[in-house]
């Protein structure tokens, strides 16, 4: 099974496709997907930028379920607002999505991360 991510900034959100790479259907959970806890930022000397606070899961991780044939996508939408809540601060940064789904019974658990992308 391979997911693999694609992080496009799009105003003042990012939109995170992921894709079934594989032959196989894939299904896994987006409950622990979310917000900050989401993605990793640096600036241009690849130090961390702190994010906002991590948001709470769903304390059913089973209702996020998504299940993708081999060659389909799906795309989460994230506020940019959500991750950097007083705005990134000066200078270069690029940022990734770097998130797990978490180990259910009958679905894919692991992590999936996208290419470093500038903002």
């Amino acid at each position: 099974m391979a997911l693999t991510a694609v992080v496009t900034p799009a105003g003042d959100r990012l939109e995170v496709e992921i894709t079934n790479e594989g032959d196989e259907p894939v299904r896994f959970s987006t409950a622990t997907m979310i917000g900050s806890a989401a993605f990793e930022v640096t600036d241009a000397d690849g130090r961390p930028v702190a994010l906002g606070p991590p948001p709470m899961p769903p304390a059913d991780l089973e209702t996020p379920m998504i299940e993708l044939a081999p060659g389909e996508s799906t795309t989460l939408r994230f506020r940019r607002a959500d991750l950097l809540p007083d705005g990134p601060p000066p200078g270069r940064h690029r940022l990734r999505f770097a998130a797990g789904a978490p180990a259910l019974e009958g679905a894919w658990s692991g992590r999936v991360e996208s290419p470093w992308v500038a903002f």
